[in-house]
C-alpha cells in the first residue's frame, strides 16, 4: 500500500504544476467577470466531494455556477473536454484512454470501504475472503463467521465500467470474475441502500461516504480509516482524479487551481486524504 499510495503522490506532483500552493490569484478569478458555467461529470464517488468545492468555490464567486452530473468514471474519461469541461475518475486511466490527450490532476486519496448490514456480526474479513466471496468461492455467511452467522452471502457490486469497482476488482484482485448473480448497480447511495435493506449483503464504497447507516469490516484486522490508508496498513484505496481537455476555460481552470489550494485541500481532508 505504501507504494501505491507514494505513486499516487508522485503522480500529483508530475500532473499537476499548479499542485505545490494553487493559484495566487484565486481568490480575484472569476470576480467581476460575466456569469459562467462550469459542467462537471463522472465518478459518482468523487461526486460528493466535487459538490463540497462547488458550493463553497460558487459562495466565493457567486457568478460562477458548477453543475455537477454523476455519471460514472467511465462517462467523466470518455466526455472530459467535451459534454464537461472537468471530467471526474475514481480510477486511473487505460493506456488507450491516456492516449486521449486529457490532463490528469490527483485532487484526493480514498480508501474504499467493505460495508455489511449493521446486524452483521461479522467484524473483519482477509483480502482472500473478500476475494472468495466476489468470486463466488465463498457463498455462506458460515464460511467467514464460525457460524456466528448463516444465510447465502448477497453480494453487491457497482456496475460494469465504475471506477471505484475497477479500482475494487484491481486491488482486492479479481478483475473480470465477479460472480454471476452479483446484484450491481449505479451509485453508492443505492449500494449503501441495499445493505441496509439486506441482513445478508455486502458492499463497498468510498470511505468518504461512510455513514452510520451501515458497518464497515475490517480488512485484515486492519480498520478502514483514511490515517490507516495514509500510513500503508489499509490496502483498499486508490486516487480521485479530475479531467480536463487541451481547450480549457480560464474560469475552469481556477476551479481545477483552487482545488488543490489550501481552501479545496481543506475540504479534502473533512473526509478524504489530501494530497498535499
Amino acid at each position: 500500500m505504501k507504494r501505491i499510495v507514494v505513486a499516487v503522490m508522485v503522480g500529483a506532483f508530475a500532473l499537476s504544476p499548479v499542485f505545490a500552493g494553487g493559484s495566487q490569484d484565486q481568490g480575484k478569478a472569476g470576480q467581476g467577470a460575466a456569469p459562467y458555467t462550469i459542467e462537471v461529470g463522472g465518478s459518482t464517488s468523487v461526486t460528493p466531494l466535487m459538490e463540497m468545492f462547488a458550493e463553497d468555490y460558487q459562495k466565493a464567486k457567486p457568478n460562477i455556477k458548477v453543475n455537477i452530473n454523476g455519471t460514472g468514471s467511465g462517462d467523466g474519461i470518455k466526455n472530459a473536454g467535451k459534454l464537461y469541461q472537468i471530467g471526474m475518475s475514481s480510477r486511473e486511466l487505460t493506456p488507450s484512454e491516456q492516449g486521449e490527450g486529457l490532463k490528469e490532476t490527483i485532487v484526493a486519496i480514498d480508501g474504499i470501504a467493505v460495508i455489511l448490514n449493521s446486524s452483521n456480526p461479522v467484524n473483519d474479513l482477509s483480502i482472500e475472503q473478500i476475494r472468495n466471496i466476489y468470486t463466488g468461492a465463498i457463498t455462506d455467511w458460515s464460511q467467514v463467521s464460525n457460524n456466528a452467522k448463516k444465510g447465502k452471502i448477497a453480494v453487491i457490486s457497482r456496475e460494469e465500467g465504475s471506477g471505484t469497482r475497477g479500482a475494487f476488482e484491481e486491488l482486492v484482485g479479481f478483475q473480470g470474475k465477479l460472480m454471476a448473480g452479483a446484484n450491481e448497480f449505479t451509485s453508492t447511495g443505492a449500494i449503501k441502500a441495499s445493505i441496509v435493506s439486506n441482513a445478508d449483503a455486502i458492499g463497498y464504497i468510498s470511505l468518504g461516504s461512510v455513514d452510520d447507516t451501515v458497518k464497515t469490516s475490517s480488512v485484515g484486522g486492519v480498520t478502514a480509516s483514511n490515517a490507516n490508508v495514509v500510513n500503508g496498513s489499509y490496502k483498499i484505496a486508490r486516487p480521485f482524479i479530475v479531467l480536463t481537455g487541451n481547450n480549457l476555460h480560464s474560469e475552469s481552470k481556477a476551479f481545477v487551481d483552487w482545488m488543490l489550494g489550501s481552501q479545496g485541500q481543506t475540504i479534502v481532508k473533512k473526509s478524504w486524504i489530501s494530497v498535499k
